[in-house]
């Protein structure tokens, strides 16, 4: 490992897990919600929910906001 690797490695990780993603997928988690479950909560399609999970699409504007309250983030 190259000296620095580690805290920087330790630093995105960090900043990884404060991402909406991974945020609605711990919301997800902790309610013990299926993607269906959580989608029918949102009111989105589930394939919506799958696509912002995986940081393949994110809401924006009034739809962000609705899901960060939604989720307590």
């Amino acid at each position: 490992m190259a000296y620095g690797t580690r805290l920087a490695h330790l630093q995105h990780q960090k900043a990884a897990s404060d991402t909406l993603p991974a945020r609605l997928r711990n919301w997800r988690e902790r309610e013990n919600l299926s993607q269906s479950e959580a989608a029918l909560q949102l009111q989105i399609s589930k394939r919506t929910l799958q696509e912002w999970e995986q940081g393949r699409a994110a809401p924006h504007g009034i739809a962000r906001s609705a899901v960060e309250n939604a989720i307590g983030a």
